[in-house]
């Protein structure tokens, strides 16, 4: 039976249970259905063919087999709309076990972090091995490798690529486009990019922080249409006054949550995603995914009813999976069993109509595909560190420092005088609360190193190195010893990449190797999560006071938000495109 045939077959199979001649293969009774459309609940039953919703209504009694819900709350499968799969240091299959659990049927991911590593290499590996995750993964095309030229990339994505890339049935659109600045200006490769998606019927994701008045209209009228980098609420409304959707981001190091959540009313509610965006593995693991966005959104005044819509229906119209997102005939049996409304703990998830979560169980095996070398082998240093790569001769005592805002990508520009050694050199702690920050180009084209201050990571010994460094992805260094920050480097470039913590005698305290293009680990999400833990609470051991110091260090590379961040190149005014 050829393919068209076996389609019908299915349809007419849902049409027979949906005028009651048949029963469906799976019945859910005595559930509270949540009907994202008039955002209400009311109870009844929900049958299920083939995967796909048959009917809903109190009247389908039967089926040939039946889940009591008992009057657990059942809600649409749950869609992250900003999602860096990277950033969760988990593999696609590994990641879509963790999350599916808690109720997340379907991501938005943007696999520019691994492309600035790989280039369309490593999109396409991203692409291969979300096929065999029991949740789906849909992409979006990374729109800036690199995402400007004030640092040194692995790989480099061009229009052509875009355009061969948007063609996979699993990208629904353009990724963040990052080089906003480029757009504004009529850059004609990111044109061109943007152009491919129009043509190829596909959204254009957007990422603009601080853009607003006249800069914000031209961004918008290229062809962008969301953004997840709001400061303001005040920014936030403007951009929803120009037709903008925007993406609540609530990851493990930054959210706007808080700020965000008051905008949404009855009028606006269609134009507000969820994203995580950047989610640290052991909270997917002890607080959620959406569903924890869900309860921190509710237990501060939202209509569970509301966020639900935006977690579900939202994101599925927006990115044209027009099957899925409700619960309702016709629609994907992507399911999921809230206990309530209140704390949306999962009680059960359906993917395809097929029971895949019970009581805190998975009910599915792992998939797991080899990885190729090029992925395994992506830090190419161009020689061993040594303390004095990282000496620092300023021309004058005043210097520009880096200023952490915690919990925020973007940072300050400070100014401070700060003491010298004899030979004219800047100790690694020059001042109360600075330390040294590094970067180490480890893509092997230049083996440049740049080095500078930073406020707010507060080590008073030792140092942390990271392979995690948005975007390009060079090595990031930063410690009160220059000793222990090229052992730190040295360290990672030994176990291919990852996360470091080295004590102030340059022992290595605690290490978590993430192979898989120096972004993600091979191994479990639990097993990482206990590395991961090991590292922090050795990064506190030597004197910082951030929660997440390596997602906070991460960013301190990304010079495309404001104001002062650090590349190969050197200390990035972003404010104004420079290096200083």
């Amino acid at each position: 039976m050829n393919n068209m045939n076996i389609k019908i077959k299915n349809i007419k199979q849902l049409l027979a249970v949906a005028r009651g001649e048949q029963p469906p293969q799976l019945l859910l009774k005595n559930g509270q259905v949540i009907d994202v459309f008039n955002c209400r609940v009311f109870k009844g039953n929900v049958a299920v063919n083939n995967g796909i919703i048959a009917a809903v209504g109190s009247e389908y009694k039967t089926g040939l087999k039946e889940i009591d819900l008992d009057g657990g709350f059942i809600a649409p499968g749950l869609i992250d709309a900003h999602l860096h799969v990277e950033s969760t240091l988990l593999l696609p299959p590994e990641l879509g076990r963790v999350i599916l659990g808690h109720g997340t049927t379907a991501v938005i991911h943007d696999p520019h972090e691994i492309a600035n590593v790989l280039g369309l290499d490593g999109v396409k590996l991203m692409l291969d091995l979300s096929e065999s995750s029991p949740c789906d993964f849909f992409a979006t095309v990374p729109s800036s490798v690199p995402s400007t030229d004030l640092e040194t990339a692995g790989g480099e994505i061009n229009a052509d690529q875009v355009a061969q890339l948007l063609r996979h049935p699993r990208v629904v659109g353009l990724g963040e486009m990052m080089n906003y600045p480029g757009v504004i200006n009529g850059n004609e490769e990111m044109l061109r990019k943007i152009i491919a998606a129009q043509s190829a019927g596909k959204v254009v994701d957007g990422h603009a922080p601080s853009v607003r008045g006249s800069d914000l209209q031209a961004y918008l009228a290229a062809g962008v249409s969301t953004d997840h980098e709001c400061i303001t609420p005040a920014e936030a409304q403007e951009k929803l006054n120009s037709g903008m959707k925007i993406i609540i981001r609530h990851g493990s190091a930054t959210s706007s949550l808080d700020q965000m959540l008051s905008l949404i009313n009855p009028s606006n509610s269609d134009f507000f995603m969820f994203g995580s965006d950047d989610r640290e593995v052991g909270e997917l693991l002890e607080k959620g995914h959406v569903n924890e966005i869900l309860k921190k959104a509710v237990s501060q005044g939202g209509d569970p009813l509301v966020m639900i819509k935006i977690a579900s229906l939202n994101p599925a119209r927006h990115y044209r999976l027009y099957e899925r997102g409700a619960i309702a005939p016709g629609y994907r049996a992507d399911l999921v069993v809230f206990e309530d409304l209140k704390n949306f703990q999962t009680r059960l998830v359906f993917k395809d109509g097929l029971e895949v979560f019970r009581e805190g169980r998975m009910l599915i095996s792992d998939h797991k595909k080899k990885l190729p070398a090029a992925a395994l082998n992506s830090v190419k240093l161009a020689k061993p560190l040594q303390s004095a790569d990282f000496n620092l001769y300023p021309p004058s005592d005043q210097m520009p420092v880096i200023g952490v805002i915690p919990g925020q990508l973007i940072t300050e520009k400070l100014f401070y005088n700060v003491k010298r050694r004899d030979d004219g050199s800047v100790p690694a702690v020059p001042a109360p609360g600075i330390n040294k920050i590094a970067v180490v180009e480890r893509h092997g084209k230049n083996g440049r190193i740049s080095v500078a201050l930073i406020k707010g990571i507060g080590l008073n010994k030792g140092a942390l190195a990271s392979s995690v460094a948005h975007d390009s992805h060079n090595i990031l260094v930063t410690g009160a010893c220059e000793k222990a920050m090229a052992a730190a480097v040295n360290e990672l470039a030994r176990v291919g990449g990852g996360f470091v913590v080295v004590g102030e005698d340059a022992e290595v305290k605690a290490c978590l190797p993430l192979k898989a293009g120096g972004l993600m680990s091979v191994e479990k999400a639990e097993t990482v999560a206990k590395k991961m833990n090991d590292l922090l609470t050795a990064a506190h051991e030597l004197g910082t006071d951030l929660s997440q110091p390596f997602l906070t260090l991460s960013f301190m590379a990304l010079p495309v938000i404001p104001s002062l961040k650090i590349t190969d190149r050197g200390l990035v005014d972003v404010d104004n495109s420079t290096i200083i």
